[in-house]
């Protein structure tokens, strides 16, 4: 569990406009990883609305790396790099896990169209659904058994 005062698995960037940290495979981890971007995108001027948006984004895809990328994520690590440009977060995030199905991002369901108001909500799919309609320009590739993806998040004006 992340403990106060340690920086052994994250690294901040010497460069003012980018944010880069290499995180444990851990929920705790993302979820102190998620925090500490946030507080890098307030020091950066960036709008809490965007930061609200790029925390959801940044939360699904972390914590989907975390529970379907690796049979067992203890001593696994992601990447995680934000550049920030004059209108947009470019995002990028890396892992060493199994390749996405069908070695591409999956679409996502949206939550209204699966079933009807008397069904339970099925669990799954909707978080890719949030990513895809938050963000622009999203890639997945894998290159040297290393899943890439990136995407392009539009800053407010």
């Amino acid at each position: 569990m992340p403990h106060d005062g340690s920086q052994d698995s994250q690294t901040q960037s010497s460069q003012p406009d980018v944010i880069e940290k290499r995180i444990p495979a851990d929920y705790r981890w993302v979820r102190r990883a998620i925090h500490e971007v946030e507080d890098d995108l307030v020091r950066a001027g960036i709008h809490n609305e965007d930061i609200g948006s790029v925390s959801i984004v940044l939360a699904e895809a972390l914590n989907n790396v975390v529970e379907h990328a690796f049979e067992d994520p203890d001593g696994q690590k992601i990447t995680l790099i934000i550049r920030q440009r004059s209108k947009s977060l470019l995002v990028e995030i890396r892992d060493g896990g199994r390749p996405m199905p069908k070695g591409r991002a999956p679409i996502g369901n949206h939550p209204m169209t699966e079933f009807n108001q008397f069904d339970t909500m099925p669990e799954g799919g909707y978080g890719w659904f949030l990513i895809r309609e938050l963000v622009q320009d999203l890639v997945y590739d894998r290159q040297n058994d290393e899943n890439i993806l990136f995407f392009r998040y539009k800053l407010s004006e």
